[in-house]
């Protein structure tokens, strides 16, 4: 009864997004990539509608899972220019987003239907893109989910992915009780880039924005990056505007190059990343 309590507390990990689909004159967003759909089908005949930005010259996938209530096209700008910088994103529609026809609300249901969706695309781009190397990806509750492919055990017991190169964590979970404690992460290998802001509060499950820092601090040291946005709320990844934006779009694409393609230019260049507004710690 305790963790069935404390998954349906999970609902709190996000407010739902809206999506975001203007444009400004960025230059990182001059190439505008539309998804187009594909629907699979899990063993117990569920269906999982995935939206799919296509790279023109792929050089590699992105599994990305949204926000707790939101869907993959609130993150359109961001995730169309990961595709136009070559990295092919598939991202499922989840039961508790708000645009699903059969919304759950509930979290253990959002937890354990999320898990599947998400297996169920990471095998299903091994076949469709095989040889490309794989990072996954996700905001708020959709960056637990991201976690735990990149190695991090929940009380679910692991379910890492070997497959997975790293993991990128946008505004990622706290502790949460019996879920996430002090030692989820410390099973977390795989290189990680968290972003989050100092206004990045979620009242009842963050009441304190360095509670987003835990992956980063407990997981173990080599290829951990944190970076964090001056001003930036939860919902940063999806209504980043001007330089902000294009600081997080080309720290995104460095940590894709280095971990991914074996850049060394780009990890260099992640390394060294510096500018007004952003706190960038590394271990």
């Amino acid at each position: 009864m305790i963790v069935r309590a404390v998954l349906a507390s999970l609902a709190l990990l996000s407010a739902p997004v809206a999506p975001a689909l203007a444009f400004s004159s960025s230059a990182v967003e001059a190439t505008v990539i539309a998804p187009t759909r594909q629907t699979l089908t899990t063993p117990d005949g569920r269906a999982v509608s995935l939206s799919i930005w296509t790279a023109p010259e792929e050089r590699g996938v992105v599994m990305f899972s949204h926000g707790f209530g939101g869907a993959p096209e609130a993150y359109q700008r961001l995730l169309s220019a990961w595709a136009a910088h070559g990295f092919t994103v598939i991202a499922p529609l989840h039961v508790d987003s708000q645009q699903h026809p059969d919304r759950s609300a509930n979290g253990q249901v959002a937890l354990t239907t999320r898990l599947e969706d998400l297996a169920l695309t990471r095998e299903t781009a091994a076949r469709e893109h095989a040889g490309e190397p794989m990072i996954v990806a996700g905001h708020s509750f959709g960056s637990l989910m991201s976690l735990i492919a990149g190695g991090a055990t929940t009380i679910l017991g692991p379910q890492g992915d070997p497959a997975v190169k790293g993991v990128i964590a946008l505004s990622s979970p706290g502790p949460i009780p019996v879920v996430v404690t002090p030692e989820t992460y410390r099973t977390l290998t795989a290189p990680l880039l968290v972003v989050t802001g100092d206004q990045d509060i979620v009242p009842g499950y963050a009441d304190d924005w360095r509670d987003h820092r835990l992956p980063f601090d407990t997981a173990p040291g080599g290829d951990k990056t944190l970076i964090v946005v001056t001003g930036g709320g939860h919902q940063f990844p999806a209504t980043a505007e001007g330089d902000q934006f294009d600081l997080l779009v080309r720290a995104t694409e460095d940590f894709l190059d280095a971990y991914a393609l074996g850049d060394t230019e780009a990890k260099a260049r992640l390394d060294a990343l510096s500018a007004p507004g952003l706190t960038v710690e590394h271990r």
